[in-house]
């Protein structure tokens, strides 16, 4: 199973909001209920990555909102048939998952807990997301993967124009805007379409941003990833995407049509690939033996008698089938693998004892050898099969091949999969009410409105700082402090004090904390609200890490507060 994991977690620390937006319901889909305050933190968490991205030129709050509606959609429809299959990860995949993050961006075992708390984030919520994100990829293993067919003659015309003469192949990095179409889409309908996707793809052509475009417009699971695709080569894509692998970095496709809808494919980046080398030719023989051990202590006498039952034994397997040599085995074998018949399995040379190995490579399949005598006892070779390797043949690469082809065929059926899962699904669509907008509303009066904007700045630097220099110094009162009361904490807490005890902690026991930071960047939102977002650098006892960091402050009670906290965590 894949799922794709360089670490980049965007969590929640805290997202207190309005009563009525925690209470709202955005969409109902299949009488499950998506809420308000769910739609609230994707999109801020959309705003993370794209900012992460350095996506200039950033889509309006109302676009964001409507995109993270529709995922949320998708991903509640995926999970409802995943229930329906009756599918589920175990605490063992689960934990696996999280060593494989671990690894992949240099963690100890156990580490990415500590790692996340450091940066004050929830660690359960993480757990999650993981957890929903495998049960997702099983879903598509059976919904859809396990539906494709791919032939023989696929497979072999693959390795004969990719495979059998080895060379170095340019691979291309994708990232695709994709608008989804029905089955069976009426004319206008695909009319509209099809217009909608020109009109970007002009866009694109005069200048505009592909990532902020993707996270406006693409329908497809990877626009949670700025629409990456992933690495591709001839023939590891649809011949209908052919035409991107051509592609300098940079460049662009035409909107590309595929009985899913239609896609526009940048080239982001390349790389030359070169051939695999899967080591020389070879013979491989699979044998079994009877083995008759000879004491240490044995005398000549008993030595003499030893080697007559082995010989007798070689003689009545000579032209026996090989079903009558697994029972003789069974009964006369003194060797570890007499319980499965004398089976040593499938072995090259040099993986045996000389004496042995010369016996073995020497006979055909169904033959049965003489007496063999090694430091370990006396053996009677028998050999099953005989066969030549060569590591770039067809039939070492036919499963690595057919998974390729596996996923090029993925590629066209996972967006039809995911449109015809909300066809038929019942979807109704609410509104949201005080759904954060980002305009900078500001009332001026005499004050110019510059002037006012620098000095909330200054403002807005000064409580940032207050709370900087209040966590390196393990000041709690001030730290505390600089929290709206309207702050909650994540779904790990029971409540702000447990909260404020897991923060009191971790913070206590460290001997030196300093926290330094860089690239802020300062956004006025309406009302008395303003959003903060710099890159944060931690250092504890010998612990260092840089992040992106965003947090929204309230102004009350002549001040400004946190009242939401969010860390992208990152490698």
């Amino acid at each position: 199973m894949h799922f794709p994991f360089l670490l980049v977690s965007l969590l929640l620390l805290a997202l207190p909001v309005r009563a009525e937006t925690i209470d709202a319901i955005a969409a109902v889909a299949n009488n499950n209920v998506i809420t308000c305050f769910e739609i609230e933190q994707d999109t801020q968490e959309m705003l993370v990555r794209l900012r992460q991205s350095g996506a200039a030129n950033l889509p309006t709050a109302a676009q964001l909102n409507r995109r993270s509606l529709d995922a949320r959609v998708v991903k509640l429809l995926q999970l409802v048939e995943a229930k329906k299959l009756e599918l589920s990860v175990s605490p063992e995949e689960l934990s696996n998952a999280i060593q494989d993050v671990e690894s992949k961006n240099g963690m100890m075992p156990g580490q990415l807990k500590e790692v996340l708390a450091q940066q004050g984030s929830n660690f359960e919520d993480f757990q999650e997301n993981m957890h929903d994100q495998i049960l997702v990829s099983k879903l598509i293993n059976v919904a859809v993967r396990s539906k494709l067919q791919i032939s023989e003659e696929a497979i072999s015309e693959y390795y004969r124009k990719y495979l059998a003469v080895p060379k170095a192949r340019r691979e291309v990095q994708m990232a695709q805007i994709f608008l989804a179409l029905p089955a069976e889409p009426t004319p206008q309908l695909l009319a509209d379409v099809r217009n909608k996707a020109r009109n970007i793809h002009q866009q694109l052509i005069e200048g505009k941003d592909f990532t902020q475009l993707v996270a406006i417009y693409s329908e497809s699971p990877d626009r949670q990833q700025q629409g990456v695709m992933g690495w591709f080569m001839e023939g590891g894509i649809s011949q209908r995407f052919a035409p991107a692998l051509d592609l300098p970095v940079g460049g662009i496709t035409n909107p590309i049509r595929s009985p899913s809808g239609f896609h526009i494919i940048k080239a982001t980046s390349e790389r030359w690939k070169e051939p695999e080398t899967l080591g020389e030719s070879h013979d491989e023989v699979h044998a079994r033996h009877i083995l008759l051990q000879i004491p240490s202590s044995a005398d000549e006498a008993t030595r003499k008698k030893i080697f007559q039952r082995a010989e007798a034994i070689s003689e009545d397997m000579q032209g026996a089938t090989d079903e009558a040599f697994v029972t003789r085995a069974k009964e006369a074998s003194q060797g570890p693998s007499a319980s499965n018949g004398g089976d040593l399995g499938w072995f090259t040379k040099g993986a045996m004892l000389p004496v042995f190995e010369k016996a073995a490579f020497a006979m055909q399949a169904g033959e049965t050898s003489a007496v063999v005598e090694s430091k370990f006892g006396l053996h009677i070779i028998r050999v099953v099969a005989k066969r030549h390797i060569d590591p770039n043949s067809l039939e070492v690469s036919h499963d690595k091949i057919q998974q390729i082809l596996s996923n090029v065929a993925l590629q066209d059926q996972l967006p039809r999969w995911i449109a015809s899962l909300r066809a038929d699904a019942d979807i109704s669509y609410r509104t949201c009410p005080g759904v954060s907008v980002e305009l900078p509303v500001i009332e001026v009066g005499e004050e110019d409105a510059a002037q006012m904007i620098a000095r909330l700045d200054t403002e807005l630097k000064s409580a940032l700082d207050v709370w900087r220099k209040a966590w390196a110094k393990k000041d709690f009162a001030t730290y505390f402090a600089a929290y709206s009361p309207l702050f909650k904490p994540g779904k790990a807490f029971a409540d702000i004090d447990a909260w404020k005890a897991s923060r009191r902690d971790l913070i206590g026991n460290k001997q030196h904390i300093q926290v330094d930071i860089q690239d802020l960047k300062i956004t006025h939102l309406e009302g008395n609200h303003a959003r903060l977002e710099f890159t944060q650098r931690y250092q504890a006892d010998g612990f260092s890490r840089s992040d992106f960091k965003l947090i929204l402050m309230e102004y009350t009670d002549s001040r400004w507060r946190i009242i939401r906290e969010m860390t992208a965590v990152q490698k």
